[in-house]
């Protein structure tokens, strides 16, 4: 029995200063009256000025001002509460922002190891290159050559003095104070000189944070001379050699920002510099940092939580039962992890489940034609030769070597630090066995430890990659396979916490940007190289592992709109017709970028292409230009081929207004729309039926075509989707479905859909939340049918799969099964004795749900 009430049905809401508490309150009602449960949101703790995601927390002690107020937020929760819906809270215990408005570092920035946050974040102050001193990476070039040009300037604020370069505002170190204070040779100047001195006393006095900042402005405050003042900085900012001295002296280190990719003491979110992790396995930096989110759960204004990148933490599952003891069963908590094919959510985490990737790759696999898969991986080798294996190692071992050289080296190091290693190993050989475990692993991270016997299978199947990659290092590899066999958990641990990062930038970021056989299986949580399995068995045992974690097919990481993506998938059944117009668009489109560029391009114009519009081909061109900075083999964000760039983004302008390639392009984006529509409606209804919670991302409640982030956080036009169901709401029988033909293009019979499911889902909560899954047999292949069954109460869907054959099937229903139904899209009244055809659940809609007439 759980001690938990899960969500029915969760709708994910990005905030930022666009779409405040004050746009969520307008838009409560119409979430309600579609059928939603629980707002999820994205993160609303304090974040950098202008944060368009949250993810970039500065301060999770207060709700961020840009987005609205705690009493905001209580005002939301009397709303929610009048409708019966619920919170479900993203948090970010990973990473914080490397920010002047991250309070904590800056005062380990400006007091060092006298502050009360030295230990919070996760710094390696023993780094040898460093001196006791925290990098930060946040230059355009050297240092010397910043201090040569004047670019690092002294300023003045009301909380103190600080270092300036550009818009970027950092401490002054008040270890630098005495440096200051030595340019004040004139007697007039003693009152500057007694507030250097009273700054050092404030600050070296172990105050509380909150103490320093109040002395700081205090003290500040009680300078009468600004103009001397001012004169002082002046005489700083105009002495280079000073500068020089003065940056020597703070407790961090300035760095261009190329310099963290070879050397770093600093754990970074992936390889973001602007992101600096935290210490979360030791008890106060977990009890400090939760504080507030506590307190909002207390007082009932969170329901539910969704942790972030939980595979960043060094102990995941030692923070899962902290945060299990401190919020208590009753609370509905998931998280962020992209489980491989095969692999399962690690049994002991007090966890109701993910957010739900593995979800969006068993759709997708089932609603594609695994013949014209093939079909088109094939056709793509001619095109472009390639192995996906493959590039996925090169493109690991790019971002190793090139992107996190640092951490690299840091774990090198690491093992001569815990004398796991003795002089006696070659340094070079050792290096080279890690990269290769980081590189050949096959999943995100495991997770080290006595206990742990799942992952034997996976850590010799890693060795053995290993052992073909590089014999010549099998002294190192015989070494590090031993620490593995001897719980080296120091270490381990350590190591994990970088092979996720490694395979997110290679495989994510990377790989998927270059290897274009078929763009909808390049997608977060799925892969090109995945075999699909028996869609009913990953069912069966998701509703026996985890029932409550969430379905999605859409989020803010994704690559496409889960719309555009089933639009890809239909080439599956045309793979014929589509090589044919691919040798007909190359011949007519000449000149353009590299083929493998190009094959992008076409497949990116399919799955987004709306209209024709000078709005649409901007974001085309703008995501282009990210697909290939993103490669890195074009051109790359650390070096970026602006000309290269333009070939590509003018290539994408002329084929867009070439009357020769639309005339082409449409007809068959509408052979492919028939299927596809289908296809959605598919993936809405399994989403919503199967096990797991659904969960919409914000707008996606009508065709979603978006590309990636940015792309996919435009602002949602609300007025539209509440004007659709208010329409559809008021129509019945013949009006409704003529309604629905005609606003088709416009998503119209998606929104019904999900209405239509999410309210079933509200009258069978227990149906949904914690019936049995019962495959049903069909007589042919291309439908899939099954049912959801609750002590008396039954649910059948039945979908077409991908098929150019006509749906002439029909379905078995079991034993005991009831006998007179009705579908709860067309509202026909079907009776069933044994089997049904499926041309009979199909006639008025897409897809079926069917419920029985007697409930």
């Amino acid at each position: 029995m759980r001690s938990y009430n899960p969500p029915t049905a969760t709708y994910r809401i990005q905030f930022h200063a666009g779409f405040t508490f004050k746009q969520l309150k307008e838009i409560i009602p119409y979430l309600h009256a579609l059928g939603i449960s629980t707002i999820y949101a994205s993160p609303v703790f304090r974040a950098t000025p202008g944060s368009q995601h949250g993810y970039d927390v500065t301060d999770p002690h207060m709700i961020n001002p840009e987005i609205g107020t705690i009493d905001e937020l209580r005002e939301i929760h009397q709303l929610l509460q009048q409708h019966d819906m619920t919170w479900l809270q993203d948090i970010v215990p990973n990473h914080m922002a490397f920010h002047a408005e991250n309070t904590r570092l800056y005062d380990v920035m400006e007091r060092g190891p006298l502050s009360p946050y030295y230990h919070y974040f996760d710094i390696d102050w023993h780094h040898p290159d460093f001196a006791g001193k925290l990098m930060a990476p946040v230059l355009g070039r050297p240092v010397e050559a910043c201090i040569s040009d004047h670019e690092i300037k002294l300023g003045i604020r009301p909380d103190g003095f600080t270092l300036n370069y550009y818009q970027q505002v950092f401490p002054l170190s008040v270890t630098a104070y005495d440096l200051i204070s030595d340019q004040l040779a004139d007697s007039d100047a003693l009152p500057l000189k007694k507030l250097f001195s009273a700054l050092y006393q404030r600050a070296t006095a172990g105050t509380s944070l909150d103490e320093w900042s109040s002395s700081k402005r205090e003290l500040m405050a009680e300078v009468k001379d600004l103009g001397m003042l001012q004169a002082l900085v002046d005489k700083v900012n105009n002495n280079a050699a000073l500068m020089t001295k003065i940056l020597a002296k703070q407790d961090y280190r300035l760095a261009c920002w190329s310099d963290a990719d070879r050397a770093i003491n600093y754990r970074r979110f992936f390889t973001v510099n602007e992101l600096i992790t935290l210490k979360m396995e030791t008890p106060e930096v977990f009890n400090e940092y939760h504080t507030f989110l506590h307190s909002l759960y207390r007082e009932n204004l969170v329901q539910g939580l969704r942790i972030d990148h939980i595979d960043g933490l060094q102990d995941p599952e030692t923070y899962i039962a902290r945060l299990r003891q401190l919020f208590g069963g009753s609370c509905y908590i998931i998280a962020e992890k992209i489980l491989e094919a095969q692999e399962s959510l690690q049994y002991s985490w007090d966890l109701q489940g993910t957010s739900g990737y593995e979800f969006l790759a068993f759709v997708n696999h089932l609603l594609s034609n695994q013949q014209g898969v093939v079909e088109l991986r094939e056709y793509y080798n001619t095109l472009v030769p390639s192995v996906y294996e493959d590039l996925v190692l090169e493109k690991k071992r790019l971002i190793l070597e090139r992107y996190m050289g640092g951490e690299w080296d840091n774990l090198v190091r690491l093992c001569y630090t815990l004398k796991l290693a003795d002089a006696r190993v070659n340094r070079d050989l050792l290096k080279e066995a890690i990269g290769l475990f980081m590189i050949c692993l096959p999943v995100y991270r495991l997770y080290p430890g006595p206990g742990d016997v799942g992952s034997n299978e996976l850590v010799a199947a890693t060795f053995a990659h290993m052992r073909s990659m590089n014999r010549s290092a099998e002294s190192a590899i015989l070494l590090l396979e031993q620490w593995w066999e001897q719980h080296k958990l120091p270490f381990l641990m350590r190591l994990m916490q970088f092979t996720g990062p490694l395979t997110a930038k290679g495989v994510e970021d990377t790989t998927f940007y270059v290897y274009n056989a078929l763009l909808s299986h390049n997608e977060v949580g799925d892969s090109p190289a995945t075999v699909p399995v028996n869609f009913h068995q990953l069912m069966i045992i998701r509703q026996q592992q985890t029932p409550h974690a969430l379905n999605t097919t859409a989020t803010h990481d994704t690559k496409r709109g889960e719309d555009g993506r089933m639009r890809l998938n239909m080439l599956t059944l045309f793979a014929r017709e589509w090589k044919e117009l691919i040798g007909q668009w190359r011949a007519m489109n000449q000149p353009g970028p590299l083929l493998n560029d190009e094959y992008f391009i076409y497949q990116s114009i399919v799955s987004g292409y709306f209209e024709s519009s000078p709005e649409f081909i901007e974001r085309l061109q703008q995501y282009i230009i990210k697909a290939l900075r993103e490669s890195k083999v074009n051109s790359s964000w650390s070096s970026p081929d602006e000309e290269y760039e333009k070939k590509a983004t003018d290539f994408i302008s002329r084929v867009l207004q070439s009357k020769s390639f639309l005339d082409t392009l449409l007809p068959f984006i509408e052979k492919l729309d028939s299927y596809a529509y289908v296809a959605s409606l598919a993936q809405v209804l399994v989403k919503m039926t199967a096990p797991g919670i659904p969960d919409t991302y914000q707008g996606t409640e009508i065709w979603d075509y978006s590309y990636v982030d940015p792309d996919n956080r435009r602002p949602v036009d609300y007025a539209v989707r509440s004007s659709f169901l208010n329409k559809i709401s008021a129509l019945s029988g013949s009006a409704l479905f003529d309604y629905l033909a005609t606003h088709r293009k416009e998503g119209a019979e998606k929104l019904y859909l999900i209405w239509k499911v999410l309210h079933c889902r509200k009258r069978f909560p227990n149906l949904f939340l914690e019936g049995d899954y019962l495959p049903l047999q069909t007589s042919a292949g291309n439908v899939l049918a099954f049912a959801r069954v609750y002590k008396q109460e039954w649910a059948v869907v039945v979908i077409p799969l991908p098929d150019e054959r006509p749906v002439t099937a029909s379905v078995l229903l079991p034993k005991g099964a009831p006998v007179r139904w009705k579908d709860i899209f067309s509202g026909e009244r079907i009776a069933i004795e044994g089997a049904v055809d499926v041309g009979l659940v199909l006639k008025r809609f897409p897809v079926g749900l069917l419920i029985p007439e007697n409930i």
